[in-house]
C-alpha cells in the first residue's frame, strides 16, 4: 500500500491536470479541499457535525448531474445547521463548473485517496488532507505557499510551549495548522485563530473537520489582526491567551500606518518601540506581547534580522523584553525549511512567568544542523530533530557547542543584540582550508592585544544600483565594482562595468582601500589595486580605507582571510532573502594588533607562500598536459587536435 502522502500527491497531479483549463490554477486548491471534505463528512462515522440527511456520498458520486450543487448544499446546510462559524466553507461555489469536470475529480478522489475504513482515521485523513493542499499551494505560487506552516516547524512550537490546558491563539493561522497541532497535543485547549485571507478561513475549518478537531473549541476569525483584531474583551481590551504560536508574515509592508498612531490597544506606539510601515515583523510581535496574559507563553517564527538590526523601533522592542524579563529561549532554525524564502529564521520563545532557574537569563540554540534534507533545495524537520532541540531547550544548565546561556547584563552589554551567532562562542566555518572549528572565546583570551576596524579605519558601504529597465542608451557613468569583478581576492579592473550611478563622489575607491561583500553567499575580500581612473563601489561591498598609519591594509586583508576572520564575518551576517552585512556589524570585530614591522613580515610570507602555490600549479598544470598529451599521441590523436601546443 503506497503511503498516504504518495497518494495525496497522485491525486494532486491527476486533479490539477484535470482542472487545467478549466478553473484558474488558485482555484485548484478550492475544488480539491471541498470535494474531499465532502465525502468525509459523508463517510466518517465518528464526527459529531450534523449533515443533511438527504445528502449521501453515494448519491454524490453515482450523480452525472447537479454534482457541484449538491456539494454546495451540503456545505450551506452544514453550516446552518451547526452553530459553530463557518460561514466562509460557504464562500467558494463547485455548481459553476460542469459536472463532466466534477465527476472525474471524483472519480480521482475515490480511486487515489483512502479507503472508506482509512476515512474513519483522522490521523490518516489529515495527514492526506494537509500533503493535498500543500502540494496545491505551493506549486500555485508564493503567496499561497506562505499559508502553509511546515508541519515540523508546527510540531517543534507546541511541542516548546507543552500546553497543558487553557487557550492558544494564532495571529496568522493560516490553514489552522498549528492550532490542529495544539489540538492533538492536549485536547483540553481551546483555539482561536485570525486569518485574513477568506479562502484560508474555509481552509482552516476544513482542516479541523477532516482531523476531527471538536469544533465547539475551535474559532478562525476572518480580519486583519494588526488593524482590526478580531478578540477583544469588554469592548476595549485585547483577549489573552494563555498561550501564542505562530509563523508571522515575513518582510511585511503595512499600508495603514497612521492608525497605528491611534491604536486603542497601545501596540505600536508605546513601551515597546514605535512601529512604521517597514516594521511588519516587529508589529506583530507587538501584537504577540500584548495578547499574552500575566503567566502567558508565546513561541513566534520570525526573520532573525528582527533581533539585530539597528532601527529605533526594533532596538526599542529588544529592550523592552530584555529588560522586562520575557525572552525564555531563542533557536537558530535550520535554512531551506520554506519553499517560498530563503530567509534565515529563528524561533523566540517568550514566557511572562519564567521560572526562577531560568530568571534573569536567555537559552540560546544553534539547531542550524537539525535537519533532514528532502532533495537539494529543501529542509524538513523529523520528529527526532524536534526531540533533539527539546532536549537542548530543557538543557539549561551548562553551556555546550550549540546551546549558551547568556545573561541579561551579558546581553544589555551586546547592546540587546539577540542574534544566537553572536553568543556561540564555537563556530563551524568553511575556509580555504575546509570546514574548521572555531572558538571565539579562546581567540578573546589567547590574544590581548587588538584593535577594532572602527579605531584605525572608515567604513562605509557603496552606492545603490539603478535597475536596469531605467538605464538610457548612451547615458553616461562611472566604473561601478559589483560582486561579479571579484574572485580569488583580486578585482578584475578589465570587467568593470560602467553605470550612471548618482552622488558617485561619495563612494569612490581609492588604491589600497579593502573592500568585502556584504551580501550573496560568496566570502569575498580585496585590495583596490593602483589604478589611474574613477572607480565606485557598489552597494554589494563595505568599503574599509584604513586611516592609521601604522595598519597596512594588506594584514588587515590577511586577517579577514583567515579562518578567524572569516568565522567573525560569517557571524554577523543577518537573515534576509540574501545574508547582509552592515558596517555597524563589522567595525567593532577586532583584529591582533601588532607592531608594523611584524605586518610587513607576514605580508611577505602570505605573498610568497601565494606566488609559490601558484607556481607550483602551474607546474602541475604543465605536468598534467605534457602525460596526456604523450598519451594521445600514443592513440594517434595527436595530430588531429590542433592549438595545444
Amino acid at each position: 500500500m503506497e503511503n498516504i502522502e504518495l497518494r495525496a500527491n497522485k491525486a494532486g497531479k491527476a486533479l490539477g491536470e484535470r482542472l487545467r483549463g478549466e478553473v484558474q490554477p488558485f482555484q485548484y486548491h478550492e475544488v480539491a479541499s471541498r470535494i474531499f471534505t465532502a465525502k468525509f463528512l459523508l463517510v466518517n462515522k465518528s464526527h459529531s457535525i450534523t449533515i443533511p440527511d438527504d445528502i449521501s456520498w453515494e448519491r454524490i458520486s453515482s450523480s452525472h448531474y447537479d454534482i457541484g450543487n449538491l456539494i454546495d448544499e451540503l456545505f450551506y446546510k452544514t453550516v446552518h445547521n451547526n452553530g459553530f462559524n463557518m460561514e466562509s466553507l460557504s464562500n467558494f461555489s463547485l455548481s459553476k463548473i460542469g459536472d463532466h469536470i466534477l465527476y472525474d475529480c471524483l472519480m480521482i478522489i475515490d480511486q487515489s485517496s483512502l479507503t472508506i475504513e482509512e476515512f474513519q482515521d483522522t490521523n490518516l485523513t489529515g495527514r492526506y488532507f494537509l500533503q493535498l493542499i500543500q502540494r496545491f499551494m505551493e506549486s500555485e505560487g508564493k503567496e499561497l505557499g506562505t499559508s502553509v506552516t511546515p508541519e515540523g516547524l508546527n510540531r517543534l512550537m507546541i511541542e516548546i510551549l507543552n500546553p497543558s490546558n487553557g487557550c492558544v491563539f494564532d495571529g496568522a493561522a493560516g490553514i489552522g495548522g498549528s492550532l490542529i497541532e495544539a489540538y492533538r497535543f492536549n485536547n483540553d485547549i481551546s483555539m482561536f485563530g485570525q486569518e485574513i485571507n477568506e479562502s484560508n478561513v474555509a481552509l482552516a475549518y476544513m482542516n479541523a473537520i477532516i482531523n476531527g478537531i471538536d469544533l465547539s473549541r475551535f474559532q478562525i476569525a476572518k480580519g486583519d489582526t494588526l488593524f482590526s483584531p478580531a478578540f477583544i474583551k469588554n469592548d476595549s481590551n485585547l483577549m489573552q491567551f494563555d498561550y501564542i504560536a505562530m509563523n508571522q508574515p515575513f518582510g511585511l509592508k503595512l499600508n495603514n500606518i497612521q492608525m497605528m498612531d491611534y491604536d486603542p490597544y497601545g501596540r505600536f506606539s508605546g513601551r515597546m518601540g514605535k512601529t512604521s510601515k517597514m516594521h511588519g515583523d516587529l508589529a506583530f510581535l507587538q501584537h504577540t506581547v500584548s495578547s499574552l496574559n500575566e503567566t502567558g507563553r508565546a513561541a513566534v517564527i520570525v526573520p532573525l534580522g528582527v533581533l539585530s538590526r539597528s532601527s529605533h523601533a526594533e532596538r526599542a522592542f529588544r529592550e523592552y523584553i530584555v529588560n522586562n524579563d520575557m525572552i525564555e529561549t531563542i533557536v537558530l532554525l535550520p535554512n531551506k525549511l520554506f519553499s517560498y524564502t530563503a530567509i534565515q529564521t529563528v524561533l523566540l520563545v517568550l514566557n511572562k512567568n519564567k521560572q526562577s532557574s531560568r530568571m534573569q537569563q536567555v537559552l540560546f540554540i544553534n539547531a542550524e544542523e537539525q535537519f533532514t534534507s528532502r532533495g537539494r533545495s529543501q529542509n524538513y524537520l523529523t520528529q527526532d530533530n524536534i526531540d533533539s532541540i527539546i532536549a537542548m531547550n530543557e538543557q539549561s544548565s551548562t553551556d555546550t557547542e550549540d546551546v549558551k546561556i547568556a545573561t541579561l547584563p551579558e546581553i544589555i552589554e551586546s547592546e540587546f543584540n539577540l542574534n544566537p551567532n553572536h553568543y556561540f562562542t564555537s563556530q563551524t566555518v568553511d575556509t580555504q582550508f575546509g570546514e574548521v572549528i572555531i572558538n571565539k572565546a579562546v581567540y578573546d583570551d589567547k590574544v590581548k592585544n587588538k584593535r577594532t576596524l572602527k579605531e584605525v579605519a572608515e567604513l562605509s558601504r557603496g552606492v545603490n544600483l539603478p535597475s536596469k529597465n531605467t538605464i538610457k542608451e548612451g547615458q553616461k557613468g562611472y566604473k561601478v565594482i559589483q560582486l561579479k569583478d571579484v574572485e580569488n581576492g583580486k578585482i578584475d579592473l578589465e570587467s568593470v562595468e560602467v553605470i550612471p550611478v548618482k552622488n558617485a563622489d561619495r563612494y569612490l575607491v581609492e588604491s589600497g582601500d579593502i573592500i568585502i561583500a556584504s551580501r550573496g553567499t560568496a566570502y569575498k575580500v580585496a585590495i583596490v589595486p593602483d589604478h589611474n581612473e574613477t572607480l565606485v563601489l557598489s552597494n554589494m561591498f563595505i568599503r574599509i580605507r584604513i586611516k592609521d598609519k601604522a595598519y597596512k591594509p594588506e594584514y588587515i586583508k590577511v586577517f579577514l582571510d583567515s579562518p578567524v576572520g572569516v568565522a567573525l564575518i560569517e557571524g554577523m551576517k543577518k537573515g534576509g532573502t540574501v545574508k547582509a552585512l552592515t558596517t555597524q556589524d563589522i567595525e567593532d570585530i577586532e583584529f591582533p594588533d601588532i607592531e608594523l614591522n611584524e605586518q610587513e613580515e607576514i605580508i611577505r610570507t602570505v605573498k610568497d607562500a601565494e606566488l609559490k602555490y601558484m607556481e607550483l600549479l602551474q607546474q602541475a598544470h604543465d605536468v598534467l598536459k605534457e602525460s596526456k598529451l604523450n598519451a594521445y599521441t600514443k592513440m594517434g590523436l595527436r595530430d588531429v587536435i590542433k592549438g595545444l601546443d
